[in-house]
């Protein structure tokens, strides 16, 4: 193991690659990232709550979350007025906008009222809309 971790220190230093850690307890040294991972808690904490959700459930709304923050606006295209296209996280994914069809609004029916299908639905549409 001293021998891996001696030929990894060389590797390094031959490459002039410096390695530096975030520090314990210091999200804000994270930057963009950890941006990124407080928007996901919030979104997911506020649709999942205390709702027991199967695996597929679970993975459905986890890629609902990351279609939202990939879709979120970073900057506009062009200069031009006309031109309403923006540059979104899904440009660098994709090469594209990130688009889906839509579904029929649940988001006023009560959750008992609701299968499982319609109870996730709802709780996607909840992540969109806000």
């Amino acid at each position: 193991m001293e021998q891996q971790d001696a030929l990894f220190q060389n590797f390094l230093f031959e490459e002039e690659i410096t390695w530096s850690h975030i520090l314990p307890r210091a999200p804000h040294h994270g930057g963009l990232w950890e941006v990124g991972v407080k928007s996901f808690k919030f979104y997911f904490k506020r649709v999942v709550s205390n709702t027991c959700l199967t695996y597929e459930e679970f993975l459905t709304i986890l890629i609902q979350i990351e279609g939202l923050l990939n879709s979120r606006p970073l900057t506009p295209l062009s200069s031009e007025v006309e031109d309403l296209e923006i540059l979104t996280p899904g440009h660098f994914l994709i090469g594209r906008p990130i688009t889906a069809i839509p579904e029929p609004l649940m988001i006023e029916l009560n959750d008992n009222r609701l299968n499982r299908w319609q109870l996730l639905t709802k709780k996607v549409q909840t992540i969109w809309k806000h």
